[in-house]
């Protein structure tokens, strides 16, 4: 559970979840927005379609589970706290991705195995309704989350940042700027931290550590936590000049001026 960093619980509280308990709302809009536009059909399958399982499972375990009499708008507001939380860490995390693109076709399972042996009991014809109506939809759900939606998740749905990551993973630094560029203008956390790596390691840009550690910062605070360990790694290595350097740039420089 590498993922559960308190840089990441932050971000997560901050940048992905609406407003239930007076958490503000933009930076979660903001996120879906940006999933929604790049692929609508698909962020049903990774949101949407989820969300609603999810509630139909919450009240399931409610009533049959736990006999608690829950009220549909606590279900409502449970299970968008939980989707929203999982779907941060899903874009953060390839080990938590996949299972969170394997969950939902699993929660259309469940659901169904739940209402065949406990709300609707055992028999050849319950059983052909669970291939139809369980079955036959996981698998559709199951094909578009592992691959479209795997995918979506790993680019942050942003379009510009896997050309312009293998770009620069071949070499071609000027190239894979004018792609990795507009999507960190847009506070996108991995493009973010190639631009930091690549200001720390010389590729294509000016040697910088004290703007290596900027964007790797700003990386960091998105809940990216490779961006985290790699700030952590260079910030320990400045020396006492370079440090005060770093801490004035924080106090006056501002993000875009790091381009």
């Amino acid at each position: 559970m590498k993922f559960l960093t308190r840089q990441n619980i932050k971000a997560a509280t901050f940048d992905y979840i609406p407003m239930i308990f007076g958490i503000r709302v933009p930076g979660f809009l903001r996120i879906h927005i940006r999933y929604a536009l790049h692929n609508p059909f698909i962020y049903i399958v990774l949101v949407i379609a989820p969300f609603i399982l999810g509630q139909i499972l919450l009240n399931a375990l409610c009533k049959y589970v736990f006999e608690i009499n829950a009220k549909s708008w606590q279900i409502f507001f449970i299970t968008m706290f939980l989707i929203a939380l999982a779907f941060f860490f899903a874009e953060r995390s390839r080990q938590f991705r996949k299972l969170y693109v394997v969950a939902i076709p699993g929660m259309v399972i469940l659901n169904g195995l739940f209402h065949l042996f406990f709300t609707q009991g055992f028999s050849v014809g319950n059983l052909i309704g669970f291939g139809i109506l369980s079955a036959i939809p996981a698998w559709f759900l199951g094909k578009f989350s592992m691959g479209y939606g795997y995918r979506m998740l790993s680019n942050g749905a942003e379009r510009n940042y896997r050309p312009g990551r293998d770009l620069y993973m071949s070499g071609a630094y000027e190239q894979a700027f004018l792609k990795l560029e507009p999507s960190a203008r847009r506070g996108h956390m991995k493009s973010l931290y190639l631009l930091g790596h690549a200001h720390e390691h010389g590729n294509g840009r000016e040697l910088d550590p004290i703007r290596a550690a900027r964007f790797y910062e700003k990386s960091s605070s998105k809940g990216y936590r490779k961006a985290t360990l790699a700030f952590e790694r260079l910030v320990t290595s400045f020396d006492e000049d370079q440090m005060a350097q770093y801490e004035t740039d924080i106090a006056t420089l501002e993000v875009n001026q790091l381009f």
